[in-house]
């Protein structure tokens, strides 16, 4: 794990997991990058509606 990587925890009922499981399978992914790619594309969808969210990572 790089040192830019967090962890972060997820509580999801089983059932959910299971489909989303599936979900990263079909595509060929790791559950954490499938996740990770529909974050990301969140965002981006996010900003491109309202302008860049600027984060400053020295005040965290």
């Amino acid at each position: 794990m790089s040192p830019n990587t967090s962890k972060f925890t997820l509580r999801i009922d089983q059932q959910t997991l299971e489909k989303f499981r599936y979900i990263a399978d079909n595509n060929f992914r790791t559950v954490n990058k499938e996740l990770e790619m529909i974050i990301k594309a969140h965002i981006a969808t996010y900003e491109a509606k309202n302008g860049e969210i600027k984060i400053d990572l020295n005040t965290k």
